[in-house]
């Protein structure tokens, strides 16, 4: 089975589980997720982070944000540009300027405060699926894997545990890698992030 193809059955296992998750589990292990993230060391060193708004049950980062703005980081979120398959990052003051935008998804409504990525320390990532060795899944629409193609600052994802595979997940050559990866459980440091070939 090609790489491609083989992430399907994968990407609607994890959504279906993700999807069927109660909200006050959600809850609960986002609260766990991002007080593991919080008291990480690469988000004390950062000063310009990114982060997600969270969809179907994604690990929550309003905590996170909260955080962030009181300990003077600046912080970004994506705006999908869906025309030219592009994120372009915008820096927000407050979670109400977020409003739904492509797939419904809240994201930045003013446009006057871009940032460049490549000038970021520190973007948080959402997935799918994840593996131990930085693997990620997405929606398939490949938006991050192109924000993320050369940035060189850390890359991290939040996910629930049963998110992360024991198996390597069957990547092809344009999928980019984490650097790190939180759950309630645990950290998984990866070694080698960037573009990995499945």
């Amino acid at each position: 089975m090609r790489p491609v193809s083989a992430k399907e059955p994968i990407r609607k296992r994890l959504l279906e589980a993700r999807r069927e998750m109660p909200f006050e589990d959600v809850f609960r292990i986002s609260a766990a997720i991002q007080k593991r993230f919080l008291g990480a060391r690469l988000y004390r060193a950062s000063r310009r982070l990114s982060l997600y708004s969270p969809f179907e049950n994604e690990v929550l980062t309003d905590e996170i944000f909260a955080r962030a703005s009181s300990d003077g980081k600046e912080v970004c979120y994506p705006k999908v540009l869906k025309g030219k398959r592009h994120l372009e990052f915008f820096r927000v003051k407050a979670l109400g300027e977020l409003k739904p935008g492509a797939y419904e998804i809240k994201e930045p409504e003013k446009r006057d405060e871009e940032i460049d990525p490549a000038g970021l320390d520190l973007i948080v990532v959402p997935g799918v699926a994840f593996d131990s060795r930085g693997g990620r899944i997405g929606y398939g629409k490949g938006y991050y894997d192109r924000a993320l193609k050369g940035f060189t600052g850390v890359v991290a994802a939040l996910a629930y545990e049963f998110q992360v595979l024991k198996e390597d997940l069957p990547l092809v050559g344009h999928d980019q890698a984490v650097s790190v990866i939180f759950t309630e459980k645990r950290t998984i440091e990866v070694q080698a992030a960037g573009t990995r070939n499945g």
